[in-house]
């Protein structure tokens, strides 16, 4: 045995030092276990919520991101072409101011073009010496902004500054190819940033909006797909708890509606065995009551037949010893002798007819062949019905001892059920062993019965289903109201080992 389990545990063994050698792996495996655990825990409703919810937040946020991300990239290019034409244009308009030294008027153009504009915050002319000739500042011109350079030879340029009033692009323009001056302009993305800003909230009222109508659908549609379960459900309970008249409520027709259709009928089955279950017991009880009874009933039959029969036979013969003692006649003695063998030889008699009729001892002797050809006799000659006996396959066969008796008391219920019910006049009975299996027929011409409207008055039908089932058989009555009746049955033949060869 050892031998034999080593390599399963040598298996196990391996197959565990594997898993301990990658750590991370068994982790992972517990956390997920520990996942679909607390997963499987939510309820319906709130798995349903959870997705919609779920989902309306992840597509807005993407889509809130997108959007800013795409948004701010045009907003800059805008911006950078905006503050480069703005810079062309100033420096166009600047070459005459300049070439007439007309400093006040280039300074008026400049302020025009800052009023003009919302989002041009700046513009100053610069000269080939780094002097400022014209400024559209109030308060003084900021020196920070001629450290920041643009590179003369690659004409308009752009640059980001960050300004305490936020985003500021710098371009700047040359003035006939920069020989008098640069002119640098300053566009401010304030407004730029305000409307992706008003954007980016509009997006996420949106998206809120969408969280809120998918609870209310969500819930709504949970509600649609859960009463019915929970219909089922409540169902369920009662059915569990033994009433099996319990319906659910079909609503629908989709799959939900389907399995409600499935549990109807699955309860109505049950209801259907348990009031069959109901129905056996109480014929059972009523059998243990006729059993009983009968046994009672054989008991009077036996102690009335030794009391009028034995007792009357044993006093007859004590009388009859009494008048030979007295008598001194030999003719009276011998004639007193023969009434006495007489009545010995019918008490004889007698008392082998109650033994036979308890159980004939030609089935323990001979078999079942015996005792039911000898039992097909006496049935004839008690009530003049015909029985046609044919037995296949049971010749010099001996069968289990609890076999033959079962065999016996089923063939001799239903010859008495066929003289108590059927009218007949005869009644063929076939008995044959085939395939290590004893089949039975009995076939009468009576009147037959309706099979529905007996099946609360079949106790002698259910004695011998229950003998039959008792043995591992199968049995059958079939029947309809004037076509006579066929009982059938099939039992295991159980061969004794004593039966000769």
């Amino acid at each position: 045995m050892h031998r034999l389990q080593r390599p399963a545990m040598q298996k196990i063994a391996t197959q565990n030092d594997r898993d301990a050698a990658i750590p991370g792996k068994t982790h992972l495996s517990s956390r997920l276990s520990f996942f679909w655990k607390m997963a499987d825990a939510v309820p319906l409703n709130l798995k349903i919520i959870g997705m919609v919810v779920g989902t309306a937040i992840l597509i807005g946020t993407f889509t809130t991101l997108q959007v800013y991300r795409a948004m701010e990239q045009e907003s800059y290019r805008q911006l950078r072409e905006m503050s480069r034409s703005i810079a062309r244009e100033l420096a166009a308009r600047s070459q005459d101011y300049i070439l007439l030294n007309d400093m006040f008027g280039l300074t008026r153009m400049l302020k025009d073009a800052v009023r003009n504009l919302p989002d041009l915050r700046y513009a100053f002319i610069v000269s080939p010496n780094k002097e400022v000739l014209a400024h559209t500042f109030e308060g003084g011109f900021p020196l920070d902004l001629l450290r920041v350079e643009h590179d003369a030879q690659a004409g308009v340029g752009t640059k980001m500054l960050q300004t305490n009033e936020g985003l500021v692009l710098d371009s700047s323009a040359p003035i006939l190819n920069g020989d008098i001056g640069v002119v640098r302009v300053g566009v401010s993305g304030k407004g730029s940033e305000d409307a992706i800003t008003r954007l980016i909230k509009a997006l996420v009222f949106t998206t809120l909006g969408v969280i809120v109508l998918g609870i209310a659908f969500s819930g709504l549609l949970t509600w649609v797909i859960t009463r019915p379960v929970m219909i089922l459900l409540n169902a369920t309970r009662i059915l569990t708890e033994g009433d099996f008249s319990v319906r659910a409520q079909k609503n629908s027709g989709d799959e939900i509606g389907q399995l409600t259709s499935a549990f109807n009928q699955m309860a109505a089955k049950l209801e259907m065995a348990e009031r069959e279950r109901l129905e056996r017991e109480g014929i059972r009880e009523e059998l243990l009551q006729k059993i009983i009874t009968a046994q009672e009933e054989e008991r009077k039959r036996i102690a009335r037949e030794l009391h009028d029969q034995v007792a009357q036979s044993l006093a007859s013969l004590m009388l009859e010893l009494k008048y030979l003692e007295q008598t001194q006649e030999r003719r009276l003695i011998t004639e007193s002798i023969k009434r006495l063998r007489a009545t010995l030889v019918s008490e004889l008699e007698s008392i082998h007819n109650i033994a036979v009729e308890l159980r004939p001892s030609v089935l323990d002797d001979m078999g079942i062949t015996a005792a039911l050809e000898m039992y097909a006799d006496k049935f004839m000659a008690k009530y003049g019905i015909k029985v046609e006996l044919y037995i296949y396959g049971l010749k010099d066969i001996r069968l289990e001892s609890y076999i033959e008796t079962s065999l016996y008391r089923i063939v001799q219920e239903a010859l008495t059920n066929v003289a108590r019910h059927s009218k007949a006049d005869a009644v063929t009975v076939i008995i044959e062993l085939i395939n290590g299996e004893i089949r039975g027929i009995l076939e009468d011409n009576g009147v037959g019965f309706d099979m529905v409207a007996k099946t609360r008055n079949r106790l002698g039908i259910y004695g011998m289903e229950e003998r039959t089932k008792l043995l591992g058989g199968e049995f059958k009555v079939e029947s309809e109201p004037g076509q006579g009746t066929m009982v059938t049955f099939t039992i295991p033949a159980g061969v004794s080992s004593e039966s000769p060869r």
